[in-house]
């Protein structure tokens, strides 16, 4: 019997960067949870954010933030990874010295950073994710000690751009993994989706096989290797379809959402 169901946001329940979800998900989660099934949105994406896409059952849920880097229930954190200043202060320097189409910000449990407010990045951040995302000068003399993630971004292809310099050159010190064609999210070594999927099940007392998960990027392969049942949207890369023990329709056709109505 499913206990718990972790699904991924962006491209596994709707396009990336939308605030915009078929309603009826909202009316599937409440019978779920009304049946004691744990439901938890695990995203890239921040807590503010997150909440306002499930605004009518928010209070229901549990969260996985910022790319498996906080565990939370509407009220309280449970666990978080933090960012070695050292790196991600470095992280910055490479992007500004050797990826000059690319931009970043970093983000903390509860709010963004980044040093243009009037980028593509920043906008796409605040009009579509709704995101909290704050202006400053410059993120290397930011007044901040909880950096949970640094994110590179490209409009179109920053696993290409991070992969000659930047990826190689950090990947021993944190955790990157692509979250879309535009977000390289790098963070703390142990932190990840697989990694805070696992916390809740010791947490909450509930196995591998008492859980279900949906994805369709890099990111979400160890959580779907966690469960004893998983499934990848049809318009996941292969990589992800073949880590998941089945596949659902896309996005686009409410793939997730059949899968959920079947738990009913």
């Amino acid at each position: 019997m499913i206990k718990l169901i972790a699904t991924d946001i962006d491209g596994t329940l709707l396009k990336d960067g939308t605030l915009m979800i078929d309603p009826e998900y909202m009316t599937v989660i409440e019978k779920l949870t009304s049946k004691g099934i744990i439901f938890v949105a695990c995203s890239g994406r921040q807590f503010i954010s997150e909440r306002k896409l499930f605004a009518p059952v928010c209070d229901k849920l549990l969260y996985i933030t910022d790319g498996g880097t906080v565990v939370r229930t509407p009220h309280k954190i449970l666990k978080v990874h933090t960012l070695p200043e050292d790196v991600w202060h470095g992280m910055c320097e490479t992007v500004r010295n050797e990826l000059p189409d690319c931009d970043y910000f970093i983000a903390t449990p509860d709010y963004c950073l980044a040093e243009d407010a009037g980028s593509r990045m920043f906008r796409w951040l605040t009009d579509s994710y709704g995101y909290d995302i704050r202006e400053v000068p410059d993120l290397l003399k930011a007044p901040v000690d909880n950096v949970i993630k640094f994110t590179v971004y490209h409009p179109s292809a920053c696993e290409e751009m991070c992969a000659p310099l930047f990826t190689p050159t950090w990947q021993t010190k944190a955790k990157i993994a692509s979250s879309g064609k535009e977000w390289m999210d790098c963070t703390a070594p142990g932190s990840g989706k697989g990694p805070s999927v696992a916390f809740l099940q010791e947490y909450l007392g509930i196995s591998p096989d008492e859980t279900c998960t949906f994805g369709d990027n890099l990111n979400d392969i160890e959580m779907l290797q966690n469960a004893g049942l998983s499934y990848a949207v049809s318009n996941s890369r292969p990589e992800v379809r073949a880590a998941a023990k089945n596949t659902c329709p896309p996005y686009w056709e409410n793939g997730v959402l059949q899968i959920l109505r079947s738990f009913l």
